[in-house]
């Protein structure tokens, strides 16, 4: 369960930071490297995979939000 904290925290770092400091190219990389490493935490952890399909999606839409406060 802590590694779905965890992963919501660094997409919403990750998208705030790059949403002050970069351009919106750089969303689409971060967000296909986001989904990478996100489903291998998952499935490291045991998740099934509907429930991993969700909180990628969660993680990836929370990473694109906040690119838009950034």
């Amino acid at each position: 369960m802590d590694v779905i904290f965890i992963l919501l925290a660094v997409s919403a770092v990750v998208g705030l930071v790059l949403g002050l400091y970069f351009s919106w190219m750089t969303i689409l990389a971060s967000g296909s490297v986001l989904a990478i490493v996100s489903a291998t935490a998952l499935q490291h952890q045991g998740f099934a995979f509907p429930a991993g399909i969700a909180i990628v999606a969660i993680c990836l839409s929370l990473n694109q939000i906040a690119y838009l406060v950034g």
